[in-house]
């Protein structure tokens, strides 16, 4: 039986309640995305089977064997489309992480061919009506937070919303020295 699978970055329960309370529940046309489903996605793999689920497990193991913990701020929200995102600050090594998936996952013939560069982002709410979306979050306090794992997920999508069920989580090796101290929320990646 094939899996929708795709790679994230996990928030940190703090932060995935703070971003949940910017739900606005009396803006009847926002879809809101469920605190649990908040994440980062780093890739899309599409349907697998179990032989593919293996291999893709291979290859996040080698990938995050060699990648090292660091951590994202999330600067604010974005507008884009009919959809509202929260963004990470501009982040070289979240960038290099996704292109040594993006590299390792093409090269095992794993994954789906992406349209777009990869914009990294956590999906917080879709218009219900396609209509573009306004700004709806007036005071975000930005959030930081320590990256030290990535994860396998399969997705299933069932009416309303999305499903996600961990497969796999993989640690990143720690960093030699923490690139910040205080006030940093410590999550699962």
């Amino acid at each position: 039986m094939e899996k929708r699978c795709f790679v994230s970055i996990d928030l940190p329960l703090p932060v995935k309640e703070y971003l949940a309370a910017q739900a606005r529940p009396d803006i009847y046309w926002i879809k809101w995305i469920k605190q649990g489903n908040l994440h980062i996605t780093l890739n899309f793999l599409g349907d697998l089977n179990g032989e593919r689920i293996t291999e893709a497990q291979q290859v996040l193991e080698g990938v995050s064997a060699a990648s090292h913990s660091f951590t994202i701020k999330l600067s604010g929200p974005e507008l884009h489309q009919d959809m509202l995102w929260v963004v990470p600050e501009k982040n070289e090594t979240l960038i290099e992480l996704q292109d040594a998936l993006k590299s390792r996952l093409k090269s095992a013939r794993l994954g789906k061919r992406e349209r777009r560069s990869f914009a990294p982002h956590i999906l917080l709410g879709k218009s219900k009506t396609g209509r573009n979306m306004r700004p709806v979050i007036k005071h975000f306090q930005p959030q930081e937070f320590l990256v030290d794992h990535i994860h396998l997920y399969e997705s299933e999508l069932t009416p309303g919303t999305a499903t996600h069920r961990l497969i796999q989580s993989f640690p990143l090796t720690p960093a030699v020295s923490p690139p910040h101290e205080g006030g940093m929320e410590r999550g699962s990646g």
